[in-house]
């Protein structure tokens, strides 16, 4: 197969410290990255809540991590070993590598589809009944976690460890570079990160004539009302199957 990447230009949604892998790989099939943050991480808004969870660590029995930022902010605060007595759970095979590299143990986590139900699915979730469990989350996002296993009899409790706001304030630099016939495709990889676009698209029509590529089909499913557009749907919002997925479908692109 020719390399259906050389010379596409690509826009980039991904916070910044998460995107350089995925730009990389791009850039070494030819590809033209346009970097364009749609969320960048920052201090939860309650602070002291924060702190008097991560001092009761003993009292949980698990631990579930939905993201690697998840891992990083909490990692950030608090040590390593009030979470060995745990069972940790991670959302993705990423959140997964990202505990290990603290040197943490994960006991269980999907490794076909990256989402709450692919979580929710696995075995050792079923039975909770009694059990203490403990989410390390950013503010805001679905409640399907922690409601599921509330209502398998589980007492939930959210650590919201970071908070997410959107970096950019207007959609200047991708309307300029679709004016100069230099917008191919937009990534997104979170329905806040859409949710952001559109708003600073305001309806603006050209926004339709670029394909997005989405994550999952919950964001399709999501965001299609509000949007004409067309929206490809990745397996799942990894680098490794957003570029696979590249390669594969700007192959029929033109």
């Amino acid at each position: 197969m020719s390399n259906q990447l050389k010379n596409r230009w690509i826009a980039i949604t991904r916070p910044a410290h998460q995107a350089g892998q995925l730009i990389t790989k791009l850039e070494s099939k030819g590809a033209k990255i346009i970097p364009f943050p749609l969320l960048e991480i920052v201090e939860p808004t309650s602070l002291s809540v924060l702190q008097q969870q991560l001092s009761q660590l003993e009292h949980f029995n698990t631990a579930i991590f939905i993201s690697s930022n998840a891992v990083e902010s909490a990692l950030a605060r608090v040590n390593k070993a009030q979470l060995k007595s745990l069972k940790i759970a991670a959302v993705g095979k990423k959140t997964a590598l990202s505990l290990r590299n603290k040197g943490l143990t994960v006991d269980y986590f999907p490794d076909k589809r990256f989402n709450s139900e692919a979580l929710l699915a696995l075995d050792a979730l079923q039975a909770v009944q009694g059990q203490r469990i403990i989410i390390f989350r950013g503010e805001g996002g679905r409640d399907l976690l922690r409601d599921t296993l509330r209502q398998r009899g589980a007492c939930v409790t959210y650590s919201n460890v970071y908070a997410r706001r959107c970096p950019a304030d207007n959609i200047a630099l991708l309307k300029q570079h679709y004016d100069q016939q230099q917008l191919d495709i937009i990534v997104i990889t979170s329905g806040e990160s859409l949710q952001h676009l559109l708003r600073l698209a305001d309806n603006d029509e050209w926004l339709a004539n670029v394909p997005l590529l989405v994550g999952s089909q919950r964001i399709k499913q999501q965001f299609q009302p509000q949007f004409s557009g067309n929206i490809w749907v990745a397996p799942d919002p990894s680098d490794e199957t957003i570029y696979s997925y590249l390669q594969t479908r700007m192959d029929s692109y033109r």
